[in-house]
């Protein structure tokens, strides 16, 4: 096996664990329902059948198909494998149009706002990394103060929580349809 086969499989081990995860199986009907108790307890976390374990767990997984360092990310896998003349026209196409997906996702405007700038929204890729590095899966000083903000501000918090969830929703169906594409770029290497 080469490394670009080995980094396909990992990948698509990984969209397979994330498929595994409670969190994934709770995104099969997106339709959150806020729980008052949470609220009340102050958990930005707080919509029916999601746990901060289940979130935590889905994003350390995810984590391994958006960063570069472990070889088998979206990215990675774009720049070494799927801008190849190797790779079937069809196939990069497919794929190229997923990261496009997921771009567009992200640099639209969520309906979050700014704390300081009432007129002014984060994108889902800002509030995303506010999230993902301020506080679930790392604590980078530049991003806590917001992630604080943006967690434990009562019910507002519920509503960044469930605009993340959607983000991982998004996320969750492109990495799918990603691990479709390598299962047949896997198949036609084969052949």
């Amino acid at each position: 096996m080469n490394d670009a086969e080995l980094s396909l499989i990992l990948f698509n081990e990984r969209v397979e664990r994330l498929g595994r995860s409670v969190l994934a199986k709770r995104m099969e009907n997106p339709r959150y329902r806020l729980d008052f108790a949470k609220m009340t307890d102050r958990d930005w976390i707080s919509v029916d059948g999601v746990s901060e374990d289940a979130v935590d767990a889905f994003v350390l997984n995810t984590r391994l198909l958006i960063q570069e360092r472990d070889g088998f990310s979206i990215q990675r896998l774009a720049n070494e494998i799927y801008s190849s003349e190797k790779v079937p026209q069809a196939l990069r196409n497919r794929f190229h149009e997923q990261c496009e997906k997921w771009k567009h996702h992200m640099n639209s405007l969520s309906i979050i706002r700014y704390p300081a700038d009432q007129d002014l929204n984060f994108t889902n890729c800002e509030l995303f990394e506010i999230l993902l590095y301020g506080g679930i899966a790392h604590a980078n000083r530049d991003k806590v103060n917001l992630f604080s903000i943006l967690t434990r501000s009562g019910a507002y918090s519920s509503i960044v929580c469930t605009s993340f969830l959607s983000t991982l929703r998004v996320f969750f169906d492109i990495v799918k349809k990603i691990h479709t594409i390598n299962d047949d770029l896997l198949k036609e290497w084969a052949s």
